[in-house]
């Protein structure tokens, strides 16, 4: 027996290493084997994890649900399932999950976290920051509910308080240049900045992987530009960008042919689009960093607009539903379904509701072929100011274009291209709000948009700064502030290095 245990014990180590390496094709064959014999729970959770790598999420639901009946009593298959829930987008479901996980060990630190995260999705940010603080109580070295309690004050404008947060963490491991490249966000450097000189003596004296690297180059930029040191401030940007681009491997071709597949799905689409519903839906789309966040907040300052933030129920109603599938009337209503019950563990007032995720802009007609009662706002920025805007910011893994100039330059006319080919089809649904004209002629332009949404006047929509809704994308910063015009031109100190920019767009 006791042999027999030690065998399941280097295994199960062994898998977690396989998992770790992303081999989740041998951790599920070996695992699925090891449960045909033995209902180790460690095997549950492993096989369980695999399953949501490869974003299986019903076979890993069904895995967990197979473990529950077998323990009803582990409260680490309820925090799996929830899990589970969560990538689904099952809000509802997760929560109970996780309630039921906390029902058996009301201090599971894991449950409480994966709810804290929950509940800071659903920006019902004060049951979050009160679920990091219990955390905290038990655990004051929790380091990644310290983060996302930190990135959590940063959505909500609690910027000093943040700040402490990840300087916390840069003490514990002064490694995690994360935290340093946020930091530099709402810092204005000089030269003897006490964090300027550190992430300086960081860059020279440490051993750092790839990943900390670009975001210390990140950071390191920030500061350099911030003192006028622009040919340092660019090196540092291209390095970050560089790094960024070989870690990921992206390549320009892969997205022109999903570009050209989603044209073609939708001129295949010969069916007509459900009824109107009551609710009303403003999509703001464009490139990122054309001004979505600075629209969004003007928008939802309105009496009768909700502002949804940077939802990603649209890519995934797309790929489930659209993307070389077999399109019905039964397809349009369960993407409507879909979409409507997303947004209700968010909103049920019935307010008009804005979603701002900007690459949008790929599916306006399959989002108007199930959510008829709804407008597009396409915000159009300098090109030049655009693309610069995005190559000196880090972004999450689906804005891979941004880490190299002619990548940006190529995706930009793909964009253009594609809002080209909206228009034709739907010309009265999309509204080009010049980002520019906003910013200097904001009365006039505001009124104009209200008047394309069907919103009655609302002063308040002057005052974006005064907005204290959670902000998530990574113009937190910006948005709160009052609408300025300091963002026009900002390329004009990097002129000489945009030449494959301004040759290409």
């Amino acid at each position: 027996m006791k042999n027999k245990n030690h065998i399941l014990k280097q295994k199960f180590e062994d898998l977690k290493v396989k998992l770790s390496e992303k081999k989740f094709d041998e951790v599920i064959n070996e695992c699925e084997e090891i449960l045909k014999n033995n209902d180790n729970p460690v095997f549950f959770n492993l096989l369980c994890l695999a399953y949501m790598n490869k974003k299986e999420f019903e076979k890993a639901v069904n895995i967990m649900n197979q473990a529950i009946n077998l323990n009803s009593k582990n409260p680490d298959f309820y925090n799996n399932l929830g899990m589970c829930y969560s990538k689904m987008f099952k809000y509802k479901k997760a929560n109970e999950t996780y309630q039921k996980g906390l029902e058996l060990d009301k201090d599971n630190l894991h449950i409480l976290n994966n709810l804290g995260n929950l509940k800071k999705d659903l920006d019902q940010t004060e049951e979050a920051v009160k679920i990091y603080k219990k955390i905290l109580s038990i655990q004051p070295d929790a380091m990644a509910v310290i983060y996302n309690l930190a990135g959590l004050y940063n959505s909500m404008g609690e910027i000093e308080k943040s700040k402490v947060l990840f300087l916390k963490i840069l003490k514990h491991n002064s490694k995690f240049t994360e935290a340093d490249r946020i930091i530099s966000e709402t810092t204005r450097y000089e030269k003897n900045n006490q964090h300027f000189q550190e992430m300086k003596k960081k860059l020279k004296n440490e051993k750092l992987n790839e990943e900390s690297l670009v975001h210390l180059y990140f950071a390191l930029a920030k500061a350099y530009h911030d003192q006028k040191d622009f040919d340092a401030a660019f090196k540092n940007y291209k390095k970050a960008n560089d790094l960024c681009k070989k870690i990921r491997k992206y390549k320009i071709d892969k997205d022109k042919e999903i570009f050209s597949s989603i044209k073609k799905n939708f001129i295949n689409l010969d069916i007509s689009s459900l009824k109107k519903i009551e609710r009303k839906f403003i999509f703001i789309i464009g490139m990122p960093r054309s001004g979505t966040s600075l629209t969004e907040q003007i928008l939802s300052c309105h009496n009768n607009v909700f502002g949804g933030g940077e939802l990603p129920i649209t890519e995934r109603i797309y790929n489930n539903y659209f993307d070389n599938k077999l399109i019905n009337n039964e397809t349009l209503v369960k993407s409507n379904k879909e979409y409507l019950e997303y947004i209700s563990n968010i909103d049920n007032t019935g307010k008009v509701f804005t979603d701002k995720a900007p690459l949008n802009f790929l599916y306006v007609g399959f989002i108007l072929k199930y959510l008829p009662n709804s407008k597009f706002i396409n915000i159009v920025r300098n090109p030049i100011d655009n693309c610069w805007s995005i190559y000196k910011n880090f972004f999450p893994a689906k804005i891979n274009f941004s880490y190299n100039l002619r990548d940006l330059a190529e995706y930009y006319k793909l964009y253009k291209d594609i809002i080209v080919f909206w228009k034709k089809y739907y010309p009265k649904k999309i509204y080009d709000l010049n980002y520019e004209s906003l910013v200097t002629n904001s009365e006039k332009e505001i009124k104009n948009l209200l008047k394309f949404c069907e919103l009655e006047w609302d002063e308040n929509c002057l005052n974006p700064e005064k907005n204290t809704r959670v902000i998530k994308t990574i113009s937190y910063n910006q948005a709160r502030q009052p609408i300025y015009k300091t963002s026009l031109k900002s390329y004009s100190n990097y002129d000489n290095y945009l030449k494959d920019l301004k040759i290409l767009i």
